[in-house]
Parts: C-alpha cells; structure tokens; sequence
C-alpha cells in the first residue's frame, strides 16, 4: 500500500490538534534520522509510540534485522486502521503510550532495543508526559535507545524543557543527534541510552 497524502494527516490535525500534534507527517529525512546508527538485534524488539500514518514505520522496518519484533503504539483509531491495513504483518496497538510496557509485556516480546516516539512532548499535558516517560523507563533496559525529535521552533516551549530534563534525570544528558532542516518544519531528533 502506498504511503497516504498529507491531506489524511491534515484532516486528522485539524479535527483533533492535541492528539495528533503536527500539521504534516514526517518527511523521510527526519524519519532516517531517528534510526541512523541505532544498535537493532534479531533478537530485540523496537516499540514506537504514536506512529501516525507510519512514515517512522517504514523506517524501522527497514532497518531491522529479520526476526527483530515491532510494536506501534497509537491513539487515533483511525491512524490505527490505516496502519494495520498499511503494514498487515505488524503490530499496532490502539492504546496510549503510557500503556506501552503492560502491552510489551502481555504479547512476551524480547527487550527493547529502542523506543521511537513521535509523539508531541511540547504540548502534551504535564499528567500524559509523566504517563509516557514512565513507560519509557520501565521499557528500557541496560543498552536501550530513545529516540523523539523536537520541532526548532519549540525546543524551547516550557514543556519541552522539561521533558528534556526529566530525561537527563532518567538517562543522562540527552544528545541532539541530527538536525533535519529539511523536515517541515525543521526538527532536531534528541536520543538517550541506558
């Protein structure tokens, strides 16, 4: 199945803003960005949190070695149907983020090699933020990645701020590892390992 228009992620921004986050899906550079140079094993997993219509998806999947196992994490239902539809062999749960290591857990997949995120941490609430990064911790064992991006124009927006420094908490300081001027809009993909 071909990758959707813009228009499908338009329409979902536009009915529902907080949830979706962004006006346009991720372009391919940003989405090479979030899995260049990730450590993947055939024996890992790799949970992704909001995967939208799928374009860090794709990038996951290609990077992965065979055997490797994927778990999507969405909220949009209908995200959720255009993924399962888009991508019919993997695994797409309809559920939040913050549920992601009990839905790990209950489908007995091996550890996680990295968990990527594209959900927006600069306009998510305080209560949904503290939710995610929990799961994100208890996801994470000993060599494991997170990788999110941040838009350039909110990087310095207070929640951002403060996702960044509850994770250099967590994980140590995090590190911008590529920035994507050719994302629209621009974006700076920040990773931490355990």
């Amino acid at each position: 199945m071909p990758a959707p228009s813009p228009l499908k992620f338009i329409r979902g921004f536009a009915a529902r803003p907080r949830q979706v986050g962004a006006v346009m899906p991720s372009g391919r550079a940003l989405a090479g960005a979030m899995v260049g140079g990730l450590t993947l094993r055939a024996t890992g997993s790799v949970v992704e949190f909001g995967p939208g219509t799928g374009p860090f998806t794709r990038a996951i999947l290609n990077a992965q070695p065979a055997g490797a196992c994927y778990l999507g994490v969405e909220l949009d239902t209908e995200f959720v149907a255009h993924l399962r539809e888009r991508f019919p062999r993997e695994d797409f749960a309809h559920a939040s983020a913050a549920d992601a290591f009990d839905l790990h857990a209950e489908r007995g997949l091996p550890p996680v090699d990295a968990v990527l995120c594209g959900l927006p941490f600069a306009s998510l609430p305080a209560g949904v933020q503290d939710g995610v990064v929990d799961a994100i911790d208890r996801l994470l064992e000993h060599g494991g990645t997170f990788r999110t991006f941040q838009y350039l124009h909110a990087f310095n927006m207070v929640n951002a701020k403060k996702f960044r420094a509850r994770m250099d908490g967590l994980f140590g300081p995090g590190k911008c590892v590529a920035k994507v001027l050719r994302n629209m809009p621009p974006a700076c993909v920040m990773s931490w390992s355990r």
